[in-house]
């Protein structure tokens, strides 16, 4: 698992993942981390697996930010931008808001299989939107 600014940036005959993540929308005051994440498969609870590697935005209120890993060929299932509240802990799956996700054409809400050729530099942009956040029930507005 990586985190931070992303990787090294990839070599000749390396294999690699990298895009460009855009950001709409305005961002929530209570951000604690935007990250595009790549997970083998979807996680369903906090049993599944963490993600193979994660990239942070670099700032807070970025419109757009890059990420670029040197992985292992294969078909990873979940790639996404992720949103969680300030305070939220990473490694609990439920406080992740997926706000972007590669999706199949047409299907914006069912994530695309991420097939990565060895040797090759799969380029996958992605959108964050972050009116896909749902709003703070009052009631845990109060006790926050």
């Amino acid at each position: 698992m990586g985190c931070g600014h992303g990787l090294e940036p990839v070599g000749p005959g390396s294999t690699g993942l990298g895009g460009r993540v855009t950001l709409q929308g305005e961002w929530p005051s209570d951000t604690g981390v935007v990250a595009v994440a790549l997970f083998v498969e979807e996680p369903t609870s906090n049993q599944s697996d963490l993600p193979v590697i994660f990239t942070e935005a670099p700032e807070l209120d970025s419109t757009s930010f890059d990420y670029l890993w040197d992985i292992t060929a294969g078909e990873y299932g979940y790639l996404v931008v992720a949103w969680m509240r300030e305070g939220a802990n990473i490694f609990d799956i439920s406080s992740w808001v997926i706000i972007g996700l590669h999706s199949h054409p047409g299907r914006p809400f069912e994530a695309q299989p991420v097939l990565v050729s060895p040797g090759a530099l799969r380029t996958i942009d992605l959108i964050g939107d972050f009116s896909r956040i749902p709003p703070v029930p009052p009631d845990a507005e109060s006790s926050r």
